[in-house]
């Protein structure tokens, strides 16, 4: 996919949802896997560094997409450019995520609320 001021990038999961009778695309979303060591961050430099990871995969994956690969464009409705629905931002869990329950539920709902469109889970 490509965007405006960002280039060529490649999302670690695009999902297009085909239409049942038109054959085309309803919905497309896209998934940004991230492997970071959050269970050292606490307060507001948790929050800090989930809002920029959520702000990243907005920026890159997010808002209007221009889909390049050909093999996709007959799913597509007016050429490639479509708007992204949902990005999720998936973090690795296990040890890499913080202990405190609580504290990363609170970290996920200020991230979710300060980026509207990016949906933060944990694998």
């Amino acid at each position: 996919m490509r965007k405006p001021g960002s280039g060529l990038r490649f999302a670690d999961v695009l999902i297009i949802e085909e239409g049942e009778l038109t054959g085309r695309a309803r919905r497309v979303e896209t998934l940004s896997f991230k492997s970071r060591d959050l269970s050292r961050l606490e307060g507001k430099i948790l929050r800090a560094q989930m809002i920029e990871d959520a702000r990243e995969a907005l920026r890159k994956y997010g808002e209007t997409v221009d889909i390049r690969r050909d093999s996709l464009q007959p799913l597509l409705r007016q050429g490639g450019e479509v708007p992204v629905s949902r990005v999720r931002l998936v973090y690795e869990g296990g040890d890499l995520i913080p202990k405190d329950v609580d504290e990363l539920r609170r970290a996920v709902g200020a991230t979710e609320n300060a980026v509207s469109g990016v949906e933060v889970l944990f694998q």
